[in-house]
């Protein structure tokens, strides 16, 4: 088996992890001087709470999430998988760091080599060329 089957067969556990990890990054970030929930501060028992509640609700949605990404997955080529999961975790990273902007050059970089992938993905899975 190949590096190119296991990601084929595990890329709707990849892709749903990535949807995770996006809707936690939404609900709560660490920062390095503390946790931040709703753009505010919160106390250590506030964050307990916070990553309690986040986990339980994120632990039902997962399911629903998976049955999403399988929809997404099954209708996409190997090419257009690895695209699509490069372009969400571009974008989710820079999401993630505020700091870090969309529109930088290796952040654009990146976003045009995923959607290329897609691209050509898309036109393999078309059959309107042949690799």
């Amino acid at each position: 088996m190949d590096i190119s089957e296991i990601f084929a067969e595990n890329s709707v556990l990849i892709l749903t992890g990535i949807f995770i990890a996006f809707i936690s990054s939404i609900i709560y970030r660490v920062a390095p001087t503390g946790f931040v929930s709703g753009g505010k501060y919160r106390t250590k028992e506030g964050a307990i709470l916070i990553y309690l509640f986040s986990a339980v609700i994120l632990g039902f949605c997962t399911p629903l999430l998976y049955v999403f990404s399988d929809l997404i997955i099954i209708n996409l080529s190997v090419l257009s998988i690895f695209g699509l999961l490069i372009f969400l975790a571009n974008f989710i990273i820079n999401q993630s760091v505020p700091s870090w902007k969309h529109t930088s050059p290796k952040t654009l970089l990146i976003y045009f080599f995923s959607i290329i992938l897609i691209v050509i993905g898309f036109i393999v899975k078309l059959n309107l060329i042949f690799f």
